[in-house]
Parts: structure tokens; sequence; C-alpha cells
């Protein structure tokens, strides 16, 4: 029998005399559907920024404060944007006005909220700020991705990002100090005045030295070489801490073998630590898991796997983490699986999957850990290669809708989750047109194996591998409910 879940779910915190519940984002009621108390606070609906970092840097080009790009006709780098229809508190549908700008320069274009639109796949050169503008009642069902193919020299590989919203805290479970690889921590600062930051790595001997501070200014993005804070070290996690604003962070990486290229990646912070954390899209050769315990004691993490037809041995059950440190296990090729990590403290974890190229070239691809599937969210699609949506073992069904080049939805239609193992899900069943983006909705669906259900695309093309997660759900209409007693 599917699991069937109310219509509304919440968080419940209590202290003396007063019981606070929160509620997830929910797609808002028609008015008059259900009776609210008169002690409960409709939530108020806020922008959607995000920022897509621009094109990837050589390390000559990272030893400056501020980022410089390259330029190689051999690398694309691109970007697409889209703002799904959405319903809000009024009773109306409408999708958000739209904005895709230089990260603190002029505007590319501004999209007035309408029925639903996407962008073209377009090049840039630089940082871009995307910015979905909420209406009152209405939330910002918004998103960017950047996608950058390298087909020769040194840049060989693809990476795909969901563009990740500023936070005043982060932390990207991805990089490396290790002989070869060219990481960049790309912080990017969409405010108005300029922020100090911390950064603090994590390495599988533990934390290294004092944070590095740094300063970035208004509208402007800053490139931290991680290797010459971290050197020698073959897993990093970064900690950012930020005061007087918030920072978009990711990591680029780049890797050579001798002369041989061995991929380009995008990373983002993931699914805050906790002592669950679920990856799913585990499907290629070499599969890595990289665990950061911020903590300062020692962590114990047990691993299990499940594939498309079930629960599965895997090479490494269980693993150990210093505190404020990371270790990484190899799990092998694998295909279709989802991981559900445990551990004894809070841990954050991240995976990395892999595929051969030509003449010894290769690429990876990193996948975070992801939040349970919220009631609403969007996820854009790469217009390269081929592409598979991942969810993790659950009951009940998440409900799918695409959107089209003219911005319109296509019916709705339900993907029927496999309680035992990992579902995969084609975009491109879900109409003969093509699909620039999927929104999904996870309200039916909860999870078997894990708290929650969990996403992830893995797209592929003949030099590459990568991955895109939904964008967070928006801030929107919700409930919190206030009861003195």
């Amino acid at each position: 029998m599917k699991h069937q879940r109310s219509i509304v779910t919440f968080a419940a915190i209590a202290v003396p005399g007063v019981l606070v519940a929160t509620t997830s984002f929910l797609t808002p009621l028609t008015p008059g559907t259900l009776n609210r108390s008169p002690e409960q606070v409709r939530m108020p609906t806020a922008d959607t920024r995000v920022v897509c970092p621009g094109p990837l840097l050589t390390a000559e080009e990272a030893e400056g404060t501020d980022a410089e790009f390259v330029d190689d006709s051999k690398v694309s780098t691109r970007v697409v944007s889209a703002s799904a229809p959405i319903g809000a508190a009024d009773g109306s549908t409408s999708s958000a006005r739209l904005q895709v700008a230089d990260l603190g320069g002029s505007i590319d274009f501004d999209n007035p909220s309408g029925q639903g639109f996407v962008s073209g796949d377009d090049s840039i050169d630089s940082t871009k700020l995307v910015t979905g503008f909420a209406r009152p009642g209405a939330p910002a069902l918004t998103t960017g991705l950047e996608t950058v193919e390298g087909s020769s020299g040194d840049l060989t590989g693809l990476a795909t990002l969901t563009c990740a919203q500023a936070s005043s805290s982060f932390r990207i479970v991805a990089g490396s100090g290790a002989t070869g690889s060219n990481s960049q921590l790309l912080l990017s600062n969409p405010g108005d005045v300029p922020v100090q930051a911390k950064v603090a790595l994590m390495t599988p001997g533990g934390e290294t030295a004092e944070p590095t501070e740094l300063s970035i200014k208004a509208g402007q993005q800053r490139a931290v070489p991680l290797g010459g804070l971290a050197g020698g070290a073959e897993a990093l996690a970064v900690d950012v801490t930020v005061d007087g604003g918030v920072l978009a962070g990711s990591i680029q990486e780049t890797v050579l073998d001798g002369l041989e290229p061995q991929g380009i990646d995008l990373a983002a912070g993931g699914a805050g630590a906790d002592r669950q954390q679920v990856l799913t899209g585990l499907s290629g050769k070499d599969v890595r898991v990289r665990v950061a315990n911020p903590s300062s004691d020692l962590a114990e993490v047990s691993l299990r796997a499940y594939g498309p037809d079930g629960e599965i041995d895997i090479r490494r059950s269980s693993m150990t983490v210093v505190g404020r440190g990371v270790a990484e296990a190899e799990l092998g090729d694998l295909d279709a699986t989802s991981l559900v990590v445990e551990s004894s403290q809070r841990v954050q974890a991240g995976a990395f999957i892999g595929k051969d190229g030509e003449k010894g070239a290769a690429d990876f691809g990193s996948i975070p850990s992801t939040d349970t599937l919220a009631e609403t969210q969007i996820l854009a699609l790469p217009r390269t290669g081929e592409s598979s949506l991942y969810l993790s073992p659950g009951q009940g069904h998440v409900q799918v809708q695409g959107m089209l080049d003219d911005g319109t939805l296509t019916d709705p239609q339900s993907i029927d989750l496999n309680p035992t193992g990992t579902t995969v899900f084609n975009p491109s069943e879900v109409s003969e047109e093509p699909v620039r983006a999927l929104v999904l909705k996870g309200s039916q669906a909860s999870g078997s194996q894990a708290d929650g259900v969990h996403a992830t695309l893995v797209v592929t093309t003949e030099d590459g591998i990568s991955t895109a997660v939904p964008a967070p759900a928006p801030a929107g209409v919700a409930y919190r409910d206030i009861r003195l007693g």
C-alpha cells in the first residue's frame, strides 16, 4: 500500500509555555480550503538569488586576489536559468520575474513574471547573479545551472552545477591539495558592502592551521587556491563562515596525471551536517565517498548501499573520521546506487563518480548530500549529453512536470518509488519535445531506508560526467503556529 502523508509536514520545538511548529514550503491552498487558527502566521516570501561562478581558472590566473578567467576557445561555459509557475496565496498561478546579471555589474536580461520562462543556454565570460523576484504571497520558483565543457588540452571533461544560494556559513566536501590537482575555492559576494570570511580546511589528519581570513568586495568574486593552504592533502572539506553579510561558494577542481587530463568539476555545499546523510546517483567508475566530521570527537561511520534491485554489498561498510577531519573510501564501480551514511557524530558527506575518456583521459563528477525532497522544487537540465534522475529508496511517488522551451509545464506524471532500491527516471519520458527543466513535488513520498527521498541528476557526454541537484525549495507560503499557554 502506498504511503500517505498528511497535508502538512512539520517540525516542532517545545519550550516552556510555547509550542512552535514550522512547516516546510507548501503549495498554497485556495482560500477557504482549510481553517486557520488565529495563532497561525503566514511566512513571508523572499527573493531567490543564486550565483553561477563562471569560467574555469588556471593555476596561474588564480594566484591573484580576484578571479581572472580562462580564455580558451575549446572550453565552453554556459548558463541556463528558469522560472516555473507556482500557486500564490490568492489562488492565482504565475512564474516569478527573473533577472540574470553580471555579479556586481550590468543586467543581461530581466524577464517579467508570467506563466513560465526558460532562458537559452547562454555563453558567459563572467560570474552571474540569477535573481527570482517573489511577490507577496507568491514564492520565486527559480534556478540557474552552469555547464562547462572542455574538449582539448588540460581542461577536458564536463562540469555542471546547480548555482548556489548565498549563506552566512557553509561547508563544501570537495577539493584536493594533491599534486596534479588545481582546486580553487570561489567566493562570491552578491551584496552591496564588503564582507569578511574565515576559511578553514579539514584534511585526513584533521584541521589545518588557524582559519584564513579574507575580505571580499561588494559585487566581486575572490579565488582561494586550496593547494597553498593544504598542500599534499589528498581529500579536503572547506568550512566558510561570513561576518557582515553572505557569500555564495563553490570549488572548482581540474586534475592532471602528468600530461593526461583527468577531469574537471564544480562543487557546492550540500545538506548540513547530521547523523544521517543520503547520497544518490552513484553510477560510474571508481566511486568514492568522502565524509567530513566537523566535531572535535572521533566519528564512527557506517555505509549502506542500495542499487536498482535492492541492498548491495560494497567494498567498505564502515569508516572512521578524526575530529575536524575527513576520510575517503573507494567503493569501486557502481550502477544506479544510493548510499546511506550514518554516524555517531554529525557529519557531512559527498561522493565522486568517474568515467574513462580517450587515450588515457578521464573525468569525474561530485555528488553532494541533499536534503529531503520538499513540496515543490525545480531542477534545470544541462543541454548536452544524456541525463538520468536518480531517486533514493522510498514509498509513494514523486510528481514530475517538464518545462518546455516556451516555459509551459507538461501534464503531471508520477514516478513510483522503489522501497528497497534506487529508482531511475529519464527526463525525456516527460515529453516528446525537449525538456529544459523539471518541477518535482515530493509531498506524496517518504523514505523507506533513510529519512526522506533524495534526488540527483547525472549527465554524461562522450568526454565527461557530472551531476546537478534540485534547487532548494523557495522561501514562500507556509505557516508558523505560535501557541501560548
